[in-house]
């Protein structure tokens, strides 16, 4: 049943992956001594754990510790009283140091399909956060991806100061590993910090968010060290983050693109990059615009508590540009409709018109449940940035909504993020009740 899972934490383990300072036995034996206290507090074969509050180190073997015992693993950035682990036949915390803590979960188990090797949230950057999951092989898809993209190899070392609890992170952190790495997946507490461990060799490559290498950006050079890859993903890259970056450390950003539900699916030098070999492009046709549409050599198996998709076409979302060169360029996320109070309203036209407003840099819209009324909804259109006047914005929303919607206005200097760059949906509908 989980031969797919096995088969993977071996692959790691033979391949002599790092983690942290950690020699390769060092590495295996922290994974195995996971793996004992799995078995002693009753995991077998199929079982589902779900990983919370871990740090990075820590998690990263934890996670190849529950792939040689045969069970799947559920990462989440949550602590465990922030969710409901439903279907999860054992929750794992931190414990004393950087020891583990198995719990036996009375809930019934969540069906586990045989190949399953990862469950993790998506962003919820455009919706609320849902749970993907994501196969052995498309995992081992994703590696062969990274590891030709990044040039991954047996003497590099790679930071990766990005959750490994999010699909990026834990993308590249796994693809490094299998790659035979080390591994550095310490959290991003200083920019200075991080520029440190690339001016002064220790680390050679580095997977990281838009947003932070705009700070790495302005450090100052403290060795004469320079990295040969920086990996760009989980966010849109400007030419102008591109010459900083070139201008900082020598080198041009390696850009990544993919998705939770897929994993890392483009990487390249230009656009969103090139395919990964085992995805093709399906739409849109060279010289043309629309939705990219790919093709993977494996299923993209869709979101836990619904049945497994067997189809090898994702749709990403996403709106791009594919030059007659067959280069693409993103776009914008494709417009669609909210639904408020059983009506469906399309945002497109409303989104765009805002958006002309000078000063206004970010629009999007929310439908939340009437304080007080919860059996009536009402649709807030969220601006960013710092338009002339509330007025001017309101005059161009009110002209462009259709008849009988009539979205209420919130602006604020600045959208809250998640840790990774995104539009952190949950505290932004806080800040709304709180205005």
């Amino acid at each position: 049943m989980s031969e797919a899972r096995r088969g993977l934490a071996e692959a790691v383990l033979s391949s002599g992956g790092r983690i942290g300072e950690a020699l390769p036995e060092a590495t295996a034996s922290r994974i195995a001594w996971c793996a004992e206290q799995y078995k002693k507090a009753g995991v077998t074969d199929g079982n589902l754990l779900v990983f919370s509050g871990l740090a990075p180190d820590t998690l990263l073997a934890a996670v190849v510790a529950c792939w040689n015992v045969g069970a799947a693993a559920w990462v989440t950035p949550r602590e465990p009283e922030a969710f409901a682990a439903h279907g999860a036949a054992f929750t794992v915390t931190s414990g004393f140091a950087e020891e583990i803590t198995v719990a036996r979960r009375v809930t019934a188990n969540m069906p586990v399909p045989a190949g399953l090797g990862l469950l993790h949230e998506t962003s919820g950057s455009t919706a609320e956060p849902k749970l993907a999951r994501r196969s052995v092989e498309s995992i081992r898809a994703e590696h062969v991806g990274y590891r030709g993209g990044m040039g991954l190899g047996v003497k590099d070392a790679v930071r990766i100061p990005v959750p490994v609890a999010h699909s990026f992170g834990s993308g590249v952190a796994l693809a490094a590993l299998l790659s035979g790495c080390r591994v550095d997946a310490r959290p991003f507490t200083t920019a200075s910090g991080v520029a440190h461990d690339l001016d002064q060799g220790k680390c050679n490559k580095l997977a990281i968010t838009p947003a932070l290498l705009r700070l790495l950006t302005k450090t100052r050079r403290r060795g004469d060290s320079r990295p040969q890859k920086i990996l760009v993903g989980a966010g849109r890259v400007s030419d102008e983050l591109d010459a900083a970056c070139v201008a900082r450390f020598g080198v041009p950003i390696t850009r990544g693109y993919g998705s939770s539900e897929t994993g890392g699916i483009f990487i390249g030098s230009r656009g969103l990059g090139q395919p990964i070999p085992a995805v093709r492009i399906v739409a849109p046709n060279p010289g043309s615009r629309g939705e990219l549409l790919v093709r993977t050599a494996t299923p993209v198996w869709g979101y836990a508590h619904g049945p497994v998709r067997d189809s090898l076409l994702w749709r990403t979302g996403d709106i791009v540009e594919r030059d007659a060169s067959g280069q693409v360029w993103f776009v914008e996320r494709e417009p669609g409709a909210v639904r408020a109070n059983g009506k469906f309203v399309d945002v497109s036209s409303i989104r765009a018109a805002v958006g002309e407003v000078a000063g206004v840099e970010e629009v999007e819209f929310l439908v939340l449940p009437r304080a007080g009324d919860a059996e009536f909804e009402d649709l807030y259109a969220v601006v960013s940035g710092r338009p002339s006047s509330r007025e001017t914005v309101e005059n161009v929303l009110n002209a462009s909504v259709p008849p009988g919607v009539a979205p209420r206005l919130r602006i604020f200097a600045e959208f809250p993020r998640t840790n990774i760059g995104k539009l952190d949906r949950t505290a932004l509908t806080e800040w709304i009740r709180a205005k």
